[in-house]
């Protein structure tokens, strides 16, 4: 063959191939953005696919052709016949709406053989795909500039992925534990920001349901709620194989999966297996796999179809179908967690790294264009108390002796209950930090804007004298029931509240609403965005061990839950640091104090020698000051103040614990009262409170 012959025939094979698999395949794909998303293309992978699949492979028809040619003239003509016939066939095969096999390819091959006859006698055929050799660059045209990839390969896709609620959406799910909503609040009702500004910096940008309601106090079924939006039963483990039926399940063959679990079992090791990036080669290899996979499926009749392995699980989305079957039987098949093991690894967790463990799940997340789902269900601001707003511990270990009778049942000393109330509010702040340094890495990244950010908490706490913290009751469920709940859509810039009565089993359908996902297994809750919700007020706690249940859509508990914060800003309105019988002494100097101490007791301060040497940045700083007043005077009630370097810090009430007889103080100072290196402490007891 000539040049000339050469490149008429490679014309003639382009024209085909535009119309039997460029026009299809890129058709398709220039709708399914989230395709390439998937696979983790970037526009350059983009790129290499149009131009492989509409310029490599006719080029490479082309050059057989042309090595046949060398052998036998005869053989070049006839291999070009055959890709004439083959390609023809393809068409009709995509045009025939019929699903019987056998009829379809019979009437494919006939037309193919036509083709090919035609082709080689009449010149007019072959002048036609002479005109028509320049549709699969055209074709590829408008799939880079005009279809819905365009964005993806422009680099613009901040706006496209932001506008749309689609799977492309990188999600972002927070669980914290312990944490009542009313600690956030101030007495306008919104995010303290003085205390909590990075919750007020997410409750600018998202829809704050500030009336959820957990639906269960116990973290083994009050998380599993959150994450498959169920009703808890007390038959299931808070395990994968308990609930096959999760965010992870269905989520996971659209996503990459990142997930940390500080005290549940609910994702499948098959799913949460950490993925590594992959290569170009990789990811251009898996693109042409599975588009080729697609391709016949798109060209084959129904039966032979149905024949063909399953299409790779990103392609799924294509049709927007993905295998929750599949992730069901992956997580069904998880050995359960034995009881032991799932309280020893809690308690491992409660006792060292929760600030650590987080930073390194933030470590994590990456940008890019693949959607992944980031799940995390963190022990704070959940006790041990032990960290201050700026991250710094007070508490070298959580098991260090602290009189505060953390977690104690019945405890029955109001200051200490109170005292425990003001660590939770400094435990919060150091919460709150972490907040923000994930809203930090999201923007870093690049994918906050685009990206669905759901903040919520597993159940609340209770600070009341004579109750067990957790254990709810009729006195303490307006404590303990309401939760926060932030979700912030892709997109969204401007901050809202709503006051529809939600509960955690709300939480996943929700984001599957915003997600403009389908859940398919039945589910207890509905969307905060759904107006069915209005009318739904039949909320209910279950007490522990599912003995009781508690409403939380009666009158009472509505007043209640307004006294809740009342209480809360009365104790910690101005400073969380002026909690004390003696407010009006602090910045006071020690030798102005009125009235003065009392010169014939002695404070014996507990680990006194911490305070000749402070540190800051060794992440640990003795606010917590505490000991024993000799002589005691049973019973306590008197009133101390805690100066530092002269000046009064903090003021306390002293106690006798249940089985003592001595007396003892515990009194946190603001952190900013200590200096770095030595600081001299006085504890000086004043009497009686006022």
């Amino acid at each position: 063959m000539g040049r000339r012959e050469l490149l008429e025939r490679a014309a003639h094979v382009a024209a085909l191939w535009g119309f039997a698999v460029v026009l299809p395949l890129l058709g398709v794909l220039g709708g399914r953005p989230e395709y390439f998303a998937t696979h983790g293309s970037s526009g350059g992978d983009i790129l290499v696919l149009a131009f492989w699949v509409a310029i490599a492979v006719p080029a490479l028809l082309g050059g057989v052709e042309w090595l046949a040619g060398l052998v036998s003239p005869a053989a070049a003509w006839a291999l070009q016949l055959g890709y004439v016939a083959a390609l023809v066939a393809a068409i009709v095969l995509q045009l025939v709406p019929f699903d019987a096999w056998l009829p379809v390819l019979g009437l494919a091959a006939v037309a193919g053989g036509a083709a090919a006859v035609t082709y080689a006698r009449a010149e007019r055929a072959r002048s036609l795909l002479t005109i028509l050799s320049p549709a699969p660059l055209a074709f590829v045209a408008v799939f880079l500039l005009l279809s819905d990839v365009s964005p993806l390969v422009l680099g613009d896709t901040e706006e496209v992925r932001a506008a749309e609620s689609s799977p492309i959406a990188p999600v972002v799910v927070v669980i914290f534990d312990e944490f009542p909503v009313h600690s956030l609040m101030g007495a306008d009702g919104r995010v303290d920001a003085r205390r909590f500004p990075s919750f007020a910096r997410l409750a600018g940008d998202a829809t704050w349901f500030r009336d959820t309601a957990s639906v269960e106090q116990d973290t083994p079924y009050a998380v599993p709620a959150i994450l498959d939006g169920r009703f808890p039963r007390r038959e299931r483990l808070p395990v994968a194989a308990d609930h096959a039926q999760n965010i992870f399940s269905l989520l996971g063959p659209r996503y990459q999966l990142h997930v940390r679990e500080d005290a549940t079992a609910l994702c499948a090791p098959s799913l949460c297996a950490a993925a590594s990036d992959d290569s170009f080669g990789e990811r251009i290899g898996s693109l042409s796999g599975d588009a080729g996979l697609a391709y016949a499926h798109l060209v084959l009749p129904g039966r032979l179809e149905r024949e063909l392995p399953a299409v790779e699980r990103k392609w799924r989305e294509l049709d927007g179908r993905a295998d929750h079957a599949g992730a069901v039987a992956e997580t069904r098949r998880v050995p359960r967690e034995s009881k032991r093991h799932r309280y020893l690894r809690l308690h491992a967790n409660l006792a060292a790294g929760r600030p650590r463990r987080f930073e390194e799940f933030l470590e994590e997340i990456h940008g890019g264009s693949r959607p992944r789902l980031h799940v995390i269900h963190v022990l704070l601001p959940h006790m041990p108390f032990q960290y201050l707003p700026s991250g710094r511990r007070y508490r070298r270990s959580p098991r260090e002796d602290l009189a505060g009778l953390d977690g104690r049942p019945g405890y029955g000393i109001p200051f200490l209950v109170r005292q425990s109330y003001q660590r939770h509010l400094l435990q919060l702040g150091a919460t709150d930090r972490l907040l923000g340094r994930l809203l930090d890495r999201l923007r870093a990244v690049g994918i906050y804007d685009r990206a669905l950010v759901a903040v919520v908490a597993d159940h609340g706490i209770s600070f009341r004298v004579g109750h067990d913290r957790r254990l709810v009751r009729a006195a303490n469920v307006e404590d303990i029931a309401p939760v926060p709940f932030f979700i912030k859509a892709p997109g969204q810039r401007r901050g809202r509240i709503s006051e529809k009565p939600l509960r955690t089993i709300d939480v996943l359908p929700t984001l599957a609403d915003v997600l403009g996902v389908r859940i398919p297994w039945h589910v207890d809750g509905r969307s905060g965005f759904a107006s069915t919700v209005e009318a739904q007020r039949q909320r209910r706690m279950v007490s522990k061990k599912f003995r009781h249940t508690y409403p939380v859509d009666t009158p009472s508990y509505e007043r209640e839950r307004r006294a809740a914060l009342e209480r809360k800003l009365r104790l910690f309105g101005a400073d969380t640091y002026a909690f004390g019988p003696r407010p009006d002494l602090l910045g006071d100097r020690v030798a102005e104090l009125a009235p003065p101490p009392l010169r014939e007791v002695r404070a014996m301060v507990s680990g006194a020698e911490r305070y000749r040497q402070v540190d800051p940045g060794s992440g640990f700083v003795p606010t917590h000051v505490a000991g024993r007043i000799v002589p005691a005077s049973p019973g306590g009630g008197r009133v101390v103040a805690v100066a530092l370097n002269g000046t009064v810090a903090a003021t306390g009430l002293t106690f006798t614990l249940a089985g003592s007889h001595g007396e003892q103080f515990s009194v946190m100072v603001p952190e900013r009262a200590l200096r770095h290196g030595a600081n001299r402490v006085r504890v000086v007891v004043l009497g009686a409170p006022h």
